[in-house]
């Protein structure tokens, strides 16, 4: 499609669609955090409300069209997701309170929103959001949506004007009452967003699509890859040579290299893609944090960790086919990222580089084993299962690998028995610390779960912590975003 250019900046002006439903809390964060991200990339947003429930039925998404994605997930997960969001919430200063019957119905709302010219849809949406998750309100209540809409103050057809040569045309083309609720126009509309969300990908909320890369984003994490993609497109130039990329990426601190003794804990598996990406960033953090940081690589079991907490022992074969393919596209992205930020760090880091193997569920025992008996064996391990397609389940695999790295291959794999009850014992204590999956990050009593926390990760190890945010907030409020914070400038 062809995009518009700025008269001002000369600068190409990014489209995006924004789907989402108002009883949900993280579409709810990405609501607060999108207009720092407009005001950063220029981009005009789509609001595009739809009935979650709907797509969730449409993609036979496992807990039902009237469940919670967390429904299915294994206790440890639900806990960890439950003890993730709050860290999310607080990071970025939102004190989100649950409605006694959440998630509340939220047809009406939508078929509201529908109604509402785009211009004013976002303000529209983000006072509803706010109503139901700072005050509770009753959303499922026209009398509460007409209220929070009127308060808005926009003019509409049954709104008096003065009828004079310089009189404006009302904002709302429909009278503000009951009425708007059983248009059947707007039922429709938003039944066609829903419809159009599934076709383009969309499994869950918030999504992002951007129709000109017809690219779909999902979850409110990912808006650093979404940013990011909006200004490759504002500036017409490839995502790796934005600079200072990684600047991105929502931090809460940012200080010097510290000296002072720390302790990071990487739990990780071969086996795991997300495990590879995360190993990769180790390097940058401990860069970032200083002599005084020590970072322990943890290998464990998660094929034993998944069978111990009941989960799938492929967690991507449970899922949806749309949440399938997107997992897979979100790989190569945040795969992308990583890579151009390890580029770009002086001296260059050695970035990911990914490539799906022709084999998997791999088979890491053996390779684990050897990581236990010698720590310097990871990076070379790593690289051979997700760079170079090597199939590190075969155990004269493993010796060639080691072998071509310099180590007596030969010997390291026969002597791996040993660390057989070594092996049992991390995968043990994975699964009595609560961990749900790899990678997971330790830092004191701090779990942190998945390869797209690094952020967080980063501010942990420099002294930040959820409960400094009532300490110092002026300092510690999270940077959604260089427009939306004065003080804070990526370009440091």
């Amino acid at each position: 499609m062809a995009l518009a250019t700025s008269p001002t900046t000369g600068f190409t002006v990014p489209e995006v669609v924004f789907y989402f439903d108002v009883v949900c809390p993280y579409a709810f964060i990405a609501s607060e955090r999108l207009p720092d991200v407009i005001r950063f990339t220029g981009a005009n947003v789509t609001w595009k409300p739809v009935v979650l429930g709907a797509l969730y039925g449409m993609t036979q998404a496992p807990q039902g069209k009237d469940g919670s994605a967390t429904d299915v997930f294994a206790p440890a997960k639900r806990a960890l997701a439950a003890v993730d969001f709050q860290r999310e919430s607080k990071r970025y200063g939102l004190p989100i309170k649950f409605h006694p019957e959440h998630p509340v119905r939220s047809v009406d709302a939508g078929r509201l929103l529908c109604a509402f010219p785009n211009e004013h849809r976002g303000t529209l949406a983000r006072e509803i959001f706010r109503a139901y998750f700072f005050d509770n309100a009753n959303i499922s209540s026209r009398a509460t949506l007409l209220r929070i809409a009127r308060n808005l103050k926009l003019t509409s057809v049954a709104t008096p004007t003065h009828a004079g040569p310089f009189s404006l045309s009302p904002a709302l083309s429909f009278q503000l009452d009951e009425s708007v609720f059983s248009d059947v126009n707007r039922e429709d509309q938003l039944r066609a967003n829903t419809q159009e969300a599934f076709e383009r990908g969309a499994f869950g909320v918030p999504s992002f699509y951007i129709p000109s890369r017809e690219k779909l984003f999902w979850g409110q994490d990912r808006m650093v890859l979404l940013e990011a993609e909006l200004i490759s497109i504002k500036l017409n130039k490839p995502v790796e040579s934005i600079r200072q990329l990684e600047r991105l990426h929502p931090r809460c601190l940012r200080t010097g290299r510290e000296s002072r003794k720390r302790q990071l804990k990487f739990w990780f598996d071969f086996s795991s893609p997300w495990s590879y990406l995360a190993w990769s960033q180790l390097e940058r953090i401990q860069r970032e944090s200083g002599p005084g940081l020590t970072i322990e690589l943890v290998p464990f079991l998660l094929g034993a960790l998944f069978k111990g907490i009941g989960t799938p022992m492929v967690p991507m074969e449970s899922m949806s086919e749309a949440r399938r393919k997107y997992k897979m596209q979100d790989l190569q992205d945040w795969n992308r990222y990583w890579t151009a930020v390890n580029a770009q760090e002086y001296p260059p880091i050695d970035g990911p580089s990914m490539a799906w193997p022709d084999e998997f569920p791999i088979r890491s025992v053996t390779a684990l084993r050897v990581a236990l008996l010698e720590r310097k064996t990871i990076p070379c391990l790593f690289r051979a299962a997700w760079r170079d397609n090597r199939r590190i389940s075969d155990d004269q695999v493993v010796v060639e690998v080691l072998t071509a790295a310099g180590f007596d291959g030969k010997t390291l794999v026969a002597r791996s028995l040993a660390a057989k009850d070594q092996l049992r014992h991390n995968t043990e204590q994975a699964q009595a610390l609560g961990l749900c999956g790899a990678p997971t990050f330790q830092f004191k009593d701090q779990l942190v779960f998945g390869g797209d926390r690094i952020n967080v990760v980063q501010d942990l190890v420099l002294g930040w912590s959820v409960a400094s945010l009532e300490l110092s907030p002026e300092r510690s409020k999270l940077k959604a975003s260089v427009a939306g914070f004065a003080h804070f400038d990526y370009r440091l």
